[in-house]
């Protein structure tokens, strides 16, 4: 993808290029400095509280099932908060006690 968006600026046309370093910059926004700037119940998009235990669809998909506190805004970008990530992660590995037959 790289080599392919330098070739076709090599001929003049950027636009491939452009994309993907204003992707990359994106990415980089949300994984590195929006968490950092963010106070711990700031909600931010998912993408900037994805780490290594949890990745942007599977805080997602706890979103969809009510099991993380988010919300999706109109530009239908998931949002959270460290504070509702660290909940979901504290309660993740907790078992629920099972019903017995009465």
């Amino acid at each position: 993808m790289y080599l392919t968006a330098m070739r076709r600026a090599d001929a003049g046309d950027y636009g491939a290029l452009g994309e993907l370093i204003a992707r990359a910059m994106e990415d980089n926004l949300n994984r590195f400095i929006v968490p950092n700037v963010a106070g711990p119940v700031r909600m931010v998009p998912l993408a900037a509280l994805a780490d290594d235990e949890f990745t942007v669809q599977a805080l997602r998909q706890a979103a969809q099932r009510g099991r993380l506190s988010a919300v999706q805004g109109a530009d239908g970008v998931w949002r959270s908060s460290k504070k509702s990530v660290e909940a979901y992660r504290a309660s993740k590995h907790k078992r629920s006690p099972k019903k017995s037959g009465a």
